[in-house]
C-alpha cells in the first residue's frame, strides 16, 4: 500500500517546488521556536522543535524539566498531523498557524508565529516521515554503513533498534553470545552477525544468492525484477539508486539493502501503479463506486458524541466524495446540523458549508455529493438554499432543461469541481421556480483573520443572516453578520446560541405556548385546517423517556405557496428554493416511472444482488441500520456486489468494514479520486449477472514466508505468539470455496518464519478482497491489511500492516510470494 496516502492533513507535493522544499527541510533541521499548549488553564510555553540529526528519525524538543532522551517524538509513531486541534479547549486557536501532532496516545498542540512558518515546518515534517517510511529497517542500514564504529555497546544497540519486537532480556542474551569476555561491547563484524541472526533471513539469503554473489549490481537487480516480479515496474528499477550504496561510479546492493528494498513501499503486494488515477472518466456517474460517509458530522456514537466540522475535514482526507448533513431548525433563523432527538452537540449549517467550500476539492477534483437530510421548516430551508448559492454558486450542478430525456447521468469527466445536492425535493418544480432564485446577491466573504485586539487565540469568521422583512417574490439578499457578534467556537455556533439552548430533556410549563396533542387508539384530537404560508415545528420531550411529540404551529412567514397543516405533514413541506438547486432527488425504490436524476435510499438489510440491473442506470444510497447507535458499520461487500454506487459508512469508526472500504478506494488514486469504475459487466452496457459466475477465472498460490516486527504497538517488549488469519471476501460462492486459513507460530514476533501455502480459486476476482488479520494468541490486535484481487502484484511482495487507526505500523509487515496459475 502506498505509504501514508490516507494520513490526515498531508501536503500535496504539486503545491511546492524544490526551492520551497529546501526551505522546509532547513527550517525543521535547524529548529523552529513555537508556543506549545499543554492544558487549557495554563499559558503556552515557548519550545524549540527540530529534527534530531543523529539518525533523522525523531522530532526533538527542549524541555528544562525532562531528560533530553525523553523529549522526542519518533517520526514513525506519528498518527496524524492536522491544523484544527481535536482538543475542545484548543479549537479557538487560529487554525492558519496551528498544528496538532498526534503520536501514540499523546498530542502536541503548537502555535507558530506565521502561517508560512507553519506550512514550511509541516511540509518538512511530512517529508522526513515519508523518508522514514520508505526504509522499514533504516536503523539497521544506517548503522551498517557507518565504518567509524568499531566497538558497539548493548546500550547503543538498544538505541539503534528501538522498534524491533525483541525483549531486553532476549537482546542481552544474544549480545552475551558475542561478548564472551564480558567487556561490555562487541566488534563491528560481530554486530553484523548479530543483525543477521536477528533478521534470520535464510530464505531471503537464498533468493539473494541466486542473483548475486556478495553485492547485487543494477543488471542483476533488473534480472531479479524481470524473472520474479510481475508486473515489472519501471519505478522499481528507479528505486535501485535509493537503496543502493555508491562505490565510485558504481551502485550495488548488499544483502541487508536488498532485504530493505523487498520490505519497502516500492515492493508492496498492492500494485503501485493502481494507486494512481488510471481509470477512464468517460462513463456516467452511475457506473462508479463513490467513497461515501454516513452521519459525517459525528466524531463518535449516534447518541451523545460531538458534532464537528473537523469530522468533515477528516472524511475529505480519507477520500470521501459523498457527505451527509442532517439539517434542523436553529435559533435566529439559522439552520443547524446534529443527530436529531439525541444529545449530540450542534454545529451551524453555514459553518459546514464554509468547510466544504474550503476542503471539498482540496484533495480531489471529482464531484462532491451533499446528501441533505432536511427536517427544517420552509423558511430555514430557504436560508439553506441561500447559503449554498452564496458559497458554492459556480460549483452547483443544476437539473438540465431536458432532464426528462436524459438516458444516463452526466459523465465523470463532465463534473470536475461540481457539487451535487442530493435532497428529496420537488423535481417537477425545480425548473419552474429556478429563475426566481438565481439572482441572489452575493455577500462579501471575509477570509478568517487573527484579531490581535481580542483574546489572542480567537478567529473571526463571517456568518449569514436573512432579513426578516422580506417581501413576497423579492429575491433574498444575504448580509454578513457583524464580526464582533460572531466568534469561531468549538462547533461553529455563536456563544449566545449555546446560552439560549433549551435542555430538551427538561419540561418547563412556562415555555409551552402550545398544548401537546396526544393521540390514543380510542381518541383522536381534531384540529382545524389552516391555510398558511409556511410552518414551523416545535419539539417536546416527555421526561424521563426522550420520546418526541411533534406539534406543528401555524406561523405567518414568507413563502411561495399556501400549505395546509395536513398537507405539510404529509408532504414534509419542501422549499422550492432547495428544489431549484437539487440534482439528485429522493424517490422510493418501488417507484416505477423514474428519471436518472432520482435516487433511492435503502437500509443495509434491504440490499441484495437482484438490484444489479437497477444499478446499471439508477442510483441508490445504502446506509447503516438505525439500531447501530454505537456508530458501528455494516459489511459493505454485499452492497458493493449489488452495484450500489453510494455505500455510506461511519467514517469515525475504524473497523473491518471501514478497512475494506478504504482499501476499495485505494485503487484509482485513493484520496485523489474517491471514484472507482465498476467492472464492465456491472456497468450500463454490461449484460452479465452475478449468478452466471460458475467457472474459475483466477487461480493463484499464496505462500506466507516471514513476518517482521509483529509486536503490540504500545508494548514493544511483550512476547507475542503471532496468528495470521487469511481470508477471501467477495461473492458468497468465493467465500465458501476459499475457507479462512490460519498460520501460527510460538513466541516470535520479531521475525517469525511461516510454512504456509494455499491455493485460491476465484470465480469473480473483480469483487474479491484478500484480507490479512494479525493477532496474538490472546486475541490482541497486532495489525491488518486488505487488498482487492484486481490490484495484486505477483512475485515476492511485502504486505504493509496497518494499525487500528488505518495508519502504517512502523516497520511491521509480512513477506509473501504470490504465483499466478
Amino acid at each position: 500500500m502506498k505509504g501514508r496516502k490516507s494520513s490526515a492533513s498531508k501536503f500535496d507535493r504539486k503545491e511546492f517546488d524544490q526551492r520551497t522544499l529546501s526551505a522546509a527541510v532547513n527550517l525543521i533541521v535547524y529548529g523552529c521556536h513555537v508556543q506549545k499548549y499543554n492544558k487549557s488553564n495554563r499559558k503556552p510555553i515557548s519550545r524549540l522543535y527540530y529534527l534530531y540529526e543523529e539518525d533523522m528519525d525523531y522530532l526533538q524538543y527542549l524541555h528544562a524539566g525532562r531528560p533530553f532522551a525523553q523529549c522526542r517524538i519518533p517520526l514513525l509513531d506519528i498518527i496524524e498531523i492536522r491544523e484544527t486541534p481535536t482538543t475542545e479547549s484548543f479549537q479557538n486557536l487560529p487554525y492558519q498557524r496551528t498544528l496538532q501532532i498526534t503520536f501514540a496516545i499523546k498530542k502536541h498542540t503548537i502555535l507558530f508565529n506565521t502561517k508560512d512558518e507553519r506550512d514550511l515546518f509541516w511540509q518538512g515534517l511530512q517529508y522526513f516521515i515519508d523518508v522514514a517510511e520508505h526504509n522499514l529497517i533504516r536503523d539497521i542500514k544506517s548503522t551498517n554503513d557507518n565504518p567509524i564504529i568499531e566497538q558497539i555497546t548493548l546500550k547503543q544497540i538498544k538505541g539503534m533498534l528501538p522498534q524491533l519486537s525483541i525483549t531486553k532480556q532476549e537482546l542481552k542474551s544474544l549480545f552475551n553470545q558475542y561478548d564472551l569476555e564480558r567487556r561490555g561491547y562487541i566488534s563491528s563484524s560481530n554486530y553484523q552477525d548479530l543483525l543477521k541472526r536477528l533478521m534470520n533471513q535464510d530464505f531471503v539469503r537464498f533468493l539473494f544468492d541466486r542473483y548475486a554473489v556478495q553485492q547485487m549490481n543494477k543488471s542483476e537487480f533488473i534480472k531479479f525484477l524481470t524473472n520474479e516480479q510481475s508486473p515489472y515496474q519501471k519505478q522499481c528499477e528507479d528505486a535501485f539508486r535509493l537503496f543502493a550504496k555508491q562505490d565510485g561510479n558504481n551502485f550495488s546492493l548488499s544483502f541487508l539493502e536488498f532485504l530493505n528494498y523487498l520490505l519497502s513501499t516500492y515492493n508492496q503486494l498492492f500494485d503501485y501503479q493502481k494507486t494512481q488515477i488510471y481509470q477512464s472518466e468517460d462513463y456516467p456517474l452511475t457506473d462508479y463506486w463513490i467513497n461515501s460517509s454516513h452521519n459525517t458530522y459525528l466524531m463518535g456514537d449516534q447518541l451523545t458524541s460531538e458534532s464537528s466540522i473537523q469530522a468533515y475535514i477528516n472524511a475529505f482526507q480519507k477520500g470521501c466524495r459523498c457527505v451527509e448533513l442532517d439539517c434542523w431548525d436553529g435559533d435566529n433563523n439559522q439552520p443547524i446540523i446534529y443527530h436529531g432527538f439525541t444529545m449530540t452537540s450542534k454545529i451551524s449549517f453555514e459553518s459546514v458549508i464554509q468547510t466544504i467550500k474550503e476542503y471539498g476539492f482540496k484533495y480531489s477534483k471529482y464531484p462532491l455529493i451533499l446528501s441533505l437530510e432536511v427536517h427544517c421548516c420552509v423558511k430555514q430551508q430557504d436560508v439553506m438554499a441561500d447559503i449554498l448559492k452564496t458559497y458554492l454558486n459556480d460549483n452547483l450542478l443544476l437539473l438540465p432543461d431536458d432532464y426528462k430525456s436524459s438516458e444516463y447521468y452526466p459523465k465523470l469527466n463532465q463534473l470536475y469541481y461540481k457539487v451535487i445536492i442530493k435532497h428529496r425535493g420537488k423535481m417537477n418544480s425545480s425548473l419552474q421556480y429556478r429563475e426566481r432564485f438565481t439572482s441572489i446577491s452575493p455577500i462579501n466573504i471575509i477570509s478568517p483573520a487573527f484579531d490581535e485586539s481580542e483574546s489572542p487565540d480567537v478567529i473571526k469568521r463571517p456568518s449569514l443572516s436573512i432579513q426578516n422583512d422580506q417581501q413576497l417574490n423579492t429575491p433574498t439578499t444575504l448580509i454578513p453578520r457583524s464580526q464582533k457578534s460572531f466568534k469561531r467556537q468549538d462547533h461553529g455556533l455563536p456563544l449566545n446560541q449555546y446560552k439560549n439552548t433549551i435542555n430538551l430533556y427538561q419540561i418547563e410549563e412556562e415555555i409551552q405556548p402550545n398544548k401537546i396533542i396526544h393521540k390514543t387508539k380510542t381518541e383522536t384530537t381534531l384540529r382545524p385546517k389552516y391555510k398558511i404560508s409556511n410552518i414551523e415545528t416545535q419539539f417536546k420531550f416527555d421526561a424521563p423517556n426522550p420520546r418526541c411529540q411533534m406539534v406543528q404551529t401555524p406561523l405567518k412567514v414568507d413563502s411561495d405557496e399556501d400549505i395546509s397543516i395536513d398537507k405539510a405533514k404529509k408532504e414534509k413541506a419542501e422549499s422550492l428554493k432547495m428544489s431549484s438547486i437539487t440534482a439528485l432527488f429522493g424517490a422510493a425504490i418501488k417507484q416505477q416511472i423514474r428519471t436518472v436524476w432520482e435516487i433511492s435510499s435503502l437500509d443495509e438489510s434491504k440490499v441484495n444482488e437482484n438490484l444489479l440491473e437497477f444499478h446499471r442506470k439508477y442510483f441508490t444510497r445504502i446506509y447503516p441500520s438505525g439500531s447501530r447507535v454505537d456508530s458501528s458499520n455494516y459489511d459493505p461487500i454485499p452492497a458493493f456486489n449489488s452495484g450500489s454506487q453510494i455505500v455510506a459508512l461511519n467514517f469515525q469508526t475504524n473497523d473491518m468494514p471501514m478497512l475494506l472500504n478504504m482499501c476499495k478506494f485505494m485503487e484509482n488514486g485513493g484520496i485523489e479520486s474517491g471514484y472507482v469504475l465498476k467492472p464492465q459487466w456491472m456497468r450500463s452496457e454490461g449484460k452479465k449477472k452475478i449468478n452466471e459466475f460458475t467457472t474459475i477465472q483466477l487461480s493463484f498460490t499464496l505462500s506466507l514466508l516471514v513476518g517482521y516486527n509483529l509486536g503490540q504497538l504500545n508494548n514493544q517488549n511483550a512476547k507475542v505468539n503471532p496468528q495470521i488469519k487469511i481470508s477471501i471476501r467477495g461473492l458468497q460462492q468465493d467465500e465458501q470455496n476459499n475457507k479462512l486459513q490460519i498460520a501460527n507460530i510460538s513466541q516470535n514476533g520479531l521475525n517469525p518464519q511461516f510454512n504456509f501455502i494455499y491455493k485460491y480459486n476465484i470465480k469473480c476476482p473483480d469483487l474479491a478482497f484478500l484480507v490479512f488479520e494479525v493477532l496474538d494468541a490472546s486475541k490482541t490486535f497486532l495489525g491488518w491489511s486488505a487488498i482487492p484481487l484486481s490490484c495484486i502484484s505477483y512475485g515476492y511482495r511485502a504486505v504493509q500492516l496497518l494499525s487500528q487507526y488505518m495508519k502504517p505500523l512502523p516497520k511491521s509487515c509480512l513477506l509473501v510470494h504470490v504465483q499466478k496459475h
